[in-house]
């Protein structure tokens, strides 16, 4: 009877134990990879309201009656620039009217994509 003196893993084990660990590694890249990208998404989305949500408080400070229609206008938070559109819009109440605030990540991106946040607002005339 022959019995082996050497102790060890086969070329084979090894290599199995390195698909998984590729495998495995493969994935946890992936995962990093998608939050954060997600993390990114967020806080523009989240700067983004913020935007909204001032610029709809700025129109309820200043107590004036805004007729329908449509503005732009520009800010920078967070070192960044964002474009507002603000709409206003009749509602089926004459003294009641709706502002809605569409907010865009970027100087440029208001014409070329969807808003990264919406704020929406009802005022009463004074």
């Amino acid at each position: 009877m022959y019995i082996s003196a050497s102790k060890g893993f086969t070329l084979i084990e090894v290599m199995v134990a390195l698909l998984v660990i590729a495998v495995a590694l493969g994935g946890a890249v992936k995962v990093m990879g998608r939050s954060s990208h997600n993390a990114s998404l967020l806080s523009q989305k989240t700067f983004a309201q913020w935007v909204g949500l001032n610029q709809l408080e700025k129109v309820k400070l200043e107590g004036k009656w805004l007729k329908t229609g449509e503005s732009t206008g520009e800010v920078e938070m967070a070192h960044q620039k964002w474009v507002w559109v603000q709409k206003i819009i009749k509602t089926e109440i004459d003294d009641v009217n709706r502002l809605e605030v569409s907010v865009y990540h970027g100087a440029s991106a208001a014409l070329s994509s969807s808003p990264s946040a919406v704020a929406i607002g009802f005022f009463a005339k004074p």
